[in-house]
């Protein structure tokens, strides 16, 4: 009987044996097949073909689409989503987006125009120092053609900022004295700024100035100057004269603000 024991044992250690050595052999394929370098997945060929939607910010899609209306490729341009649908293979895909990028930029921002207007009267007495501000001291010949008064003084003044295209309008102030010209409101319809070869032109439209002015025997009182001026950036201009015996001008400048 102890024959037969042993060789069911020697049997079974055998069996253990190979399931020893097939485990091992599964587990270093296993660490073999770990170590070996996956492998990347091939690029597109550029004449794979497939479809884009591509997302538009500021430009027209549908001008986009026109840019390439000589290709035989589908596109297809949503204005109200602001999108541009592609079909085409993956070279023509990408011009597309390259040629969206050079063109879908913001576009520049409207300038602001800044404007000041000036109501100067005749001044009773001259002054040594000069009564006018720097910045109208080269109106000084015309100024004084214009008026018939030797001596002017600053009366008043008021400045309001608009971006060009739009309209604006500003309210001045109620006089200190009985006897003071001011300016009572103004308004303007719209400014724009050109360039020109000596310096940008500031067009002013619609410009209409009321003025508080005191009675006199050859007026009521009160008036206003309406018209359309343009002007030189940072260089005054004479827009109106009104009044005989006390003359008023009004004057404007403007000047673009980056």
């Amino acid at each position: 009987m102890a024959g037969p024991i042993r060789s069911s044992e020697a049997t079974i250690e055998f069996h253990r044996m190979n399931v020893i050595r097939v485990g091992f052999g599964i587990a270093s394929l296993s660490i073999l097949t770990a170590q070996e370098p996956s492998k990347s997945i091939p690029a597109a060929s550029p004449s794979a073909w497939g479809a884009k939607t591509i997302q538009v910010k500021y430009a027209d899609p549908e001008q986009l689409r026109r840019l390439f209306s000589g290709q035989s490729y589908v596109m297809e341009a949503d204005r109200a989503l602001k999108v541009l649908t592609v079909h085409g293979p993956a070279a023509f895909l990408k011009e597309v987006e390259e040629t969206v990028k050079r063109f879908d930029i913001a576009p520049p921002l409207p300038a602001n125009i800044q404007i000041t207007v000036y109501l100067l009267a005749a001044a009773e007495q001259a002054s040594p120092s000069g009564t006018l501000p720097p910045e109208l001291a080269a109106l000084a010949k015309e100024l004084k053609a214009a008026s018939g008064s030797p001596t002017l003084r600053m009366a008043d003044s008021q400045m309001i900022r608009v971006r060009a295209g739009q309209p604006a309008e500003a309210m001045g102030s109620a006089p200190s004295l009985p006897t003071a010209a001011t300016l009572s409101r103004i308004h303007l319809e719209s400014a724009s700024v050109n360039s020109d070869p000596k310096g940008d032109v500031i067009s002013l439209d619609g410009l209409h100035v009321w003025l508080n002015v005191p009675p006199s025997p050859e007026s009521k009182g009160g008036g206003d100057v309406a018209a359309d001026v343009d002007v030189m950036q940072n260089q005054a201009a004479i827009v109106a004269k009104t009044g005989i015996d006390k003359p008023l001008v009004v004057i404007v400048r403007a000047s673009v603000v980056r």
